[in-house]
């Protein structure tokens, strides 16, 4: 069974992890882990490794690491809320806090964390306790959203399901900017990794489109009714709300999903 390690000081995000919290994870897992499967076989993951899943959401990637290390390997899956990850004999989950926790130097083989570091305010004290604990030569794998563009709607069925869309994006990345997030961290990323001492950094840049139906869509939907009493006090409708709920379900809708920066960096031997 796996091991479950608490700490009820935890703080809060923007997005809860209520109801439709696990809907918007599984949209996420949906949209985001061939991505990122891919870029994590190809740091040749393996047999043994000790490997950190720093925000696991639905515990997809957690499992999918945990395959490739074998019952001589583990994963810790570390999040404020790791209720949605299923226990596995070497998966390690540990309800915590990134930026206050115990997190010994030195002990992982490989780190990943996707969609975290443009919510923690502390992001380089958080990106330089990540480095700490890799082993000489570990690897760190670092995924966030691009929230700098705003040309993501492509085709709306009528010119305001296009307008509710843009109230809704806008009314959303300020609310996250609210609570802490930088919405442009991801594009900076690799730079920050290299000043806090990792070599060979790596960027790769993931989107695709999406038509009304499709998880990407959906997703948008999810984020909006999260969101609802948010977005309704910095401005945007119900009656915008409504419109964007039946163009993120029209087949006729084309829009991407947000720019998924993925940069991959090592600590070096010495």
């Amino acid at each position: 069974m796996s091991t479950i390690v608490t700490n009820d000081e935890a703080s809060q995000y923007a997005f809860s992890n209520g109801y439709e919290r696990g809907s918007q994870l599984r949209l996420l897992a949906e949209i985001l882990d061939g991505h990122t499967t891919d870029v994590l076989a190809d740091t040749g993951i393996a047999q043994g490794w000790q490997c950190l899943d720093l925000g696991p959401g639905q515990g997809t990637i957690t499992h999918w690491m945990a395959e490739r290390v074998g019952p001589t390997g583990n994963v810790t899956a570390l999040d404020l809320d790791p209720h949605n990850v299923a226990p596995a004999d070497n998966i390690t989950v540990r309800a915590d806090d990134v930026r206050t926790c115990d997190l010994p130097e030195g002990q992982f083989d490989l780190i990943h964390t996707r969609l975290v570091m443009l919510h923690i305010a502390e992001r380089d004290l958080v990106l330089a306790r990540l480095v700490a604990a890799l082993k000489p030569g570990g690897l760190l794998v670092v995924s966030d959203w691009d929230g700098t563009r705003r040309d993501w709607m492509v085709h709306a069925p009528t010119e305001a399901a296009g307008q509710a869309f843009d109230a809704f994006q806008a009314g959303l990345l300020a609310e996250l900017e609210a609570h802490g997030a930088d919405l442009g961290w991801a594009r900076r990323s690799p730079v920050a990794m290299v000043a806090a001492g990792l070599e060979d950094v790596e960027t790769v840049v993931h989107s695709r489109l999406w038509a009304g139906g499709e998880p990407g869509c959906l997703l948008h939907l999810s984020n909006s009714s999260q969101m609802r009493d948010a977005l309704l006090a910095r401005g945007v409708t119900a009656e915008q709300l409504d419109l964007l709920a039946e163009a993120m379900h029209n087949p006729d809708t084309l829009a991407y999903c947000y720019w998924m920066f993925t940069s991959v960096g090592r600590r070096a031997q010495k």
